[in-house]
């Protein structure tokens, strides 16, 4: 789920608990006079640090790097490590581990006989820490426990410390206050069964204390119940969608869009395709028509007349020798032939109530016998008729005198093809349509072009809805 942010950067994230490792400071407390003695040319670093804090170290440009020496002064452990010195050693680093911190990297720039002091403190430690770092500091560990009450009660005395940071302590009480703010918001909502809001503040509160369990927690539980929630939503729409419930589905699928579910997009395709299918039924874009033309005076059209983009539409026509065709009742002779247009196509507004249609289209149309290349059947031609080309050097002779040898030839069925392309215009108002097509024909066998006609006329009328 993407979950808005509503508060940007108005909260500081404390170093201490925002990373997994403690923090060493380093202060180079180099005196100017400060020389190391030895018989060659060498430099030596001297690094202090709270012996409860074990030291290791390591150089850029040293084999090793240990300690030649190692005392105790007071609570400080004292390092001394040498160093050979020389052009060849510009750019060398000193990199200081310790168990529990984050690795301290020191640039060293060293010449003979030089000695350089550095100290390192834990800022977070409450050993020798002060007034204002040792409240400062229980109340940094009280955040880490998600005890913000206890955490703004060590700020509060911190604020009465003679060596408080002013800046920093009322940053830190801020940052509490929000916590516990955000926590109160967040239970208010799961108490509401508001998941999608208590997750939005739990997220908050674990972005600024990565170590509250008890938002953690909540989360994870509130993301839970959100996704059951959601589902179940979401199964009611496709439901209410399925059965055409549109009004129903649709103020379903706008709640799951609305609370930014898994399955967002879908319900935003589903809300989309019923705000098409509502618009298209207020604006009667739905055509169903019955045509009629020549020849095949039997035909139906369907389309979709947009208001607003383009739509599409299907037409046939045909005879009802079509039928008989099927049924293997059609014969040389027949003065009807079985014909079928087909063609479909795309819808445009011209100007409302007048739809442009235009689009492809394909005639079939068929008849029986074999013709000579300059003759055709014709309506009304009879039996007696010419009836066939010039067959192995013979001409054929009226069906009464045919040998046997040409039956078939009177029983063959031939199919005349054309390439039909359509224009056309289509008035609808209200719930009524009316439509004239103009059809071209292309006949392939350009000898049949009579037979099939060069273009027709066709007229529907039918309903809008």
């Amino acid at each position: 789920m993407n979950m808005k942010k509503a508060l940007t950067l108005i909260f500081s994230l404390f170093a201490v608990f925002a990373t997994a490792q403690d923090v060493l400071e380093v202060e180079d407390i180099s005196q100017p006079n400060d020389v190391y003695s030895s018989p060659d040319e060498e430099a030596a670093v001297i690094i202090r640090c709270h012996h409860l804090i074990p030291l290791r170290f390591s150089s850029s440009m040293d084999k090793s790097a240990e300690p030649f020496r190692t005392d105790l002064e007071g609570t400080d452990s004292v390092y001394y490590i040498a160093f050979p010195t020389g052009n060849r050693y510009r750019g060398r680093e000193l990199t200081i581990i310790s168990s529990g911190y984050n690795q301290v990297v020191i640039p060293l720039e060293l010449e003979a006989k030089q000695l350089r002091t550095y100290q390192l403190t834990d800022p977070n430690s409450m050993v020798d820490a002060g007034c204002y770092r040792t409240h400062r500091n229980k109340g940094v560990e009280e955040i880490k426990n998600s005890n913000y009450e206890e955490a703004r009660n060590q700020f509060v005395v911190a604020r009465e410390c003679s060596d408080c940071n002013n800046t920093e302590n009322e940053r830190n009480i801020a940052t509490v206050d929000s916590l516990i703010l955000l926590r109160k918001m967040g239970d208010q909502a799961f108490t509401l069964l508001d998941y999608a809001e208590a997750v939005r503040h739990y997220s908050q509160i674990m972005a600024i204390n990565a170590y509250d369990n008890y938002a953690a927690n909540r989360y994870t539980l509130c993301m839970q119940n959100f996704n059951q929630e959601c589902a179940s939503i979401m199964s009611k729409a496709e439901y209410y969608y399925s059965e055409k419930e549109l009004d129903k589905a649709s103020e379903l699928f706008q709640k799951v869009i609305d609370m930014d579910c898994s399955g967002r997009a879908i319900a935003v395709e589903r809300l989309n395709t019923i705000n098409t299918n509502m618009r298209a039924k207020k604006d009667h874009a739905r055509v169903f028509t019955y045509e009629w033309r020549k020849d095949a005076p039997i035909g139906i059209h369907y389309g979709k007349y947009n208001m607003h983009k383009v739509g599409g539409f299907f037409q046939l026509d045909f005879n009802s020798a079509v039928f008989d065709a099927i049924r293997s009742d059609c014969k040389y002779g027949d003065t009807k032939f079985p014909e079928m247009n087909m063609s479909f196509g795309w819808t445009v507004k011209i100007y409302n109530p007048v739809w442009l249609h235009v689009g492809p289209g394909f005639t079939g149309k068929m008849y029986y016998g074999s013709y000579l290349d300059d003759k055709f059947p014709t309506i009304g031609y009879g039996e007696t008729s010419l009836l066939d080309q010039k067959e192995m050097g013979t001409d054929l002779a009226p069906k009464e005198d045919a040998s046997a040898e040409f039956k078939d030839g009177w029983k063959k069925a031939n199919l005349a093809f054309a390439i039909s392309p359509v224009i056309g215009v289509t008035a609808k108002y209200s719930y009524f349509a009316l439509r004239l097509t103009y059809s071209y024909r292309w006949t392939v066998q350009s000898k049949l072009a009579d037979f099939m006609g060069r273009s027709r006329l066709s007229i529907g009328v039918g309903v809008a809805f």
